[in-house]
């Protein structure tokens, strides 16, 4: 999904301002909504870590987390599922070749966020470490596994589609590293994955980085700038405050 500005009035909805109303998972449709948290609003964020929008945008939701009253939670989504558990080298995988102007506005763009940014030579298939996430967030470290796969990928160029690179990343983050590869060997979270993916594709959600803001209806699309992705979760607050 590209990059995206625009006015926030417009973007408390899904592009052009088009109403968007979720079905939260294992909730059926007529069912009302549980009661949101007058503390927190869930910020559920639907990505991909071969998708560097999703990179910068994450980085940018982790900022206004920090300022806001705003619970983050990693969301699965596959842009290429059909890739070989080995990945493909990237031109390959994208089956086109990006020009340089476009890769230095990644690299501006991430920069602004103190981000690194290289661009891999490989794509991987990201179901893994989709499931990676799943495991730590059963052990409350999953936002930090998240960030740390994007660090990984877009920072060093690691293979995070390969099952040791995932049980290194747990183990720095202080994960047991051997419960990681037992749980990825055995397939542990493959079907929470699949499940999650197709909770996001029957909303509608056909590109990311997608927030979705808890139950309320509302969903940015895109990596927005910082300050308009920040006024937009400020006026959801303040529109969900009993």
């Amino acid at each position: 999904m590209g990059f995206g500005e625009g006015d926030p009035e417009r973007l408390l909805g899904v592009e052009a301002g088009r109403s968007w109303t979720p079905v939260p998972l294992g909730r059926k449709e007529g069912q009302p909504p549980p009661a949101p948290s007058r503390a927190t609003i869930k910020l559920r964020v639907v990505a991909d870590y071969i998708c560097p929008w999703c990179y910068i945008g994450s980085a940018r939701a982790y900022r206004i987390a920090q300022e806001l009253a705003i619970q983050l939670e990693p969301w699965p989504y596959e842009l290429l599922p059909y890739l070989p558990k080995e990945g493909l080298p990237r031109e390959v995988a994208l089956g086109r070749h990006y020009p340089e102007a476009y890769l230095r506005r990644l690299q501006d763009e991430a920069a602004s966020d103190g981000l690194t940014f290289q661009v891999p030579l490989r794509v991987p298939n990201t179901h893994l470490a989709h499931e990676a996430v799943q495991f730590a967030l059963e052990k409350g470290r999953g936002w930090e596994m998240h960030r740390a796969l994007y660090e990984a990928y877009w920072a060093r160029g690691e293979d995070i589609g390969e099952a040791q690179v995932l049980v290194t990343i747990a183990h720095r983050l202080g994960l047991d590293g051997r419960e990681l590869d037992e749980a990825l060997s055995q397939g542990r979270y493959h079907h929470v994955v699949e499940e999650k993916i197709a909770w996001a594709q029957a909303q509608g959600i056909a590109g990311v980085p997608t927030f979705l803001f808890g139950d309320t209806g509302f969903a940015l699309v895109g990596a927005q700038d910082f300050q308009t992705f920040r006024l937009v979760a400020q006026r959801v607050i303040e529109r969900t405050k009993p």
